[in-house]
This record gives structure tokens, sequence and C-alpha cells, in this order.
């Protein structure tokens, strides 16, 4: 697999997280992680003497940490391939390999199918499984993501019932925190995950909004990053979802070289991320990496 490595690879805030050399190693881990059959990504580096295990969430992640590190994902016809033969024409639905179809999975499979380049039209009808299936948070946080792949105001379904959820939700957590959150390290990833699903269904949060920055700044950690609730220490999915809420909200960390340093920490000898400082290397942790560092690289160019 080729790629294209620019000269210029990351601006000053966030420069201190890759070095061009490590930029290639980074291109060069995910290469890796695919599978020399199916052209399709692994979550996780195979065992010795084995090949990788492709995967619909691996794709979604490879071929935007590719393009946002400026490679090229070649043989798109294999992947394009692989993303549809993971679909069901006649339930719209999307399953992993040998797996079974949920609204998470069909969510990264819309995901990656137009990233890949499907056409809507073949995949259309997993837009009703989503309308049809999600019912909790998180079915709404990760269908919010197809959404927005999709185009909001292209979408074919309505999402009024996620939307009137999710505002019941604002309420709840408006009363429990009040002007301020005194305990913002806990409650960061939750805020986040619940603003970031409004505005990327293209719904604003108004007044929820000033007391959202404030949680999600505040529960910035000592090691830079975010973390769930009760863990001491942040991890790279947290840290993700945070870090789309202020970019979506058009806000900075406060220590953006904190965010750098986490990231750092996440780094492995083999030139891929954790998902957190203790972890192997995985494609999740490349692709938490990769996003994080584009946006605060575009941030920069505002």
């Amino acid at each position: 697999m080729r790629f294209a490595v620019p000269v210029l690879l990351l601006l000053a805030p966030f420069a201190p997280a890759q070095t061009p050399d490590e930029i290639k190693a980074t291109l060069k881990f995910i290469a890796s992680l695919r599978d020399p059959n199916t052209g399709a990504y692994a979550v996780n580096p195979p065992k010795s003497g084995e090949k990788p295990t492709p995967s619909l969430r691996a794709v979604n992640g490879a071929t935007k940490a590719i393009k946002y590190m400026g490679g090229e994902v070649t043989d798109k016809d294999k992947l394009v391939k692989f993303v549809l033969g993971c679909y069901d024409d006649k339930t719209g639905a999307f399953a992993e390999p040998g797996g079974k179809p949920d609204v998470a999975v069909t969510s990264v499979g819309v995901m990656a199918a137009i990233e890949v380049g499907v056409p809507k039209e073949k995949i259309k009808k997993a837009m009703e499984y989503l309308a049809a299936n999600a019912k909790e948070f998180e079915d709404f946080r990760i269908g919010s993501a197809a959404i927005e792949a999709w185009g909001v105001k292209d979408s074919p379904i309505s999402v009024e019932s996620w939307v009137s959820s999710l505002t019941s939700q604002i309420g709840d957590r408006r009363r429990v925190v009040g002007a301020a959150d005194p305990d913002a390290v806990n409650t960061a990833r939750e805020t986040a995950g619940v603003a970031a699903t409004l505005l990327r269904l293209g719904r604003p949060i108004f007044v929820f909004e000033q007391v959202a920055v404030r949680i999600l700044l505040d529960g910035q950690r000592d090691d830079g990053g975010w973390g769930k609730k009760g863990e001491k220490a942040s991890d790279a999915e947290s840290t993700y979802r945070v870090m789309r809420a202020l970019m979506l909200l058009k806000e900075k960390p406060k220590d953006v070289d904190g965010v750098a340093k986490f990231f750092a920490s996440c780094r492995r000898k083999d030139g891929g991320y954790g998902v957190d400082a203790a972890a192997s290397s995985s494609m999740s942790g490349v692709y938490y990496f990769a996003v994080v560092r584009h946006w605060l690289s575009e941030r920069e160019k505002k």
C-alpha cells in the first residue's frame, strides 16, 4: 500500500505529538492491519503467522486516519466490495463478518460506505433500519454520526424522537449541575456525548451550551486527556468524545499541549496508538489520535 506523506504534517500546538518519521511509522502500522484478500482492515494486529481479521469498524477508522494523516487509500474497489458484503439489502442492516446486525454496526457501516465511495442509493435502507431500531442514547449517539456522514439536510429519516429524548437529558443534566459542575472530571464524557449528538443532528443546545463548555474544559485531567467516570486515568475514546464536542462548539481545550502529551503516552514502538497509556496498539487508538490531531490542526487555521 502506498502513502503520500506531506512535508508539513502538524501545526505548532499539536506538533509534539508526531514527527514526519513517526507519521510514516503510523501509516505503516495501519497498512500492517490490512487483509490482503479483502483489502479491509483489522482492529488489532494479527498474531504471528495469521492474517488480519477484517472489520467494518476498522475500515471506517483506517480510511479516515489515513486521510487525516496525509496518506492515500488505495484499492478502494476492494473496500467497496467488503463493505457491501456486510450489508443486507433486505433489512437495511450492516453486520461485522460472522456477527449480528445492530444499530451501532449499521451506523458504522453507513459511515464506512460513504467514506469509500458507495453510492447512497445502494444503502438507503440502512437509514430506515436506524430510524426503526435506535431506542437508547448510545443508539442516538452513533446514529447521529451516520446521519452527519450522510448529510443532515439530505437524511431520509426523521429524528424528532431522538431529539426529544436528548433534550430531556439536557434538562436533567442542567438540574444536576446548575451553573457549574464540581465533578467535571467524572461528567465531561457524558456531557460531551449529549451535546455532540444534538449538534451533529443540526440542533442547537441553547442555554445548555455555556454549562457544557465549562464542564468539558474543567474535565481535562492532569494527564492531558479525559476519562470515564470513576477512572483515574484518561482514555483515548473519552478524549475523542470530548474533543468532538469542543470542536462542534468551536472551542479549544484549556491545555492543548496536554492533549498532545496524553496521546504521546499512548504511542507504541510499532507506530500505532493504544486506547490508553497501557494498551497495545490498535486501529481504534490510531483513529482517535488521527481525528483529534486533525481537529486541533484545523482549529489553528481559524
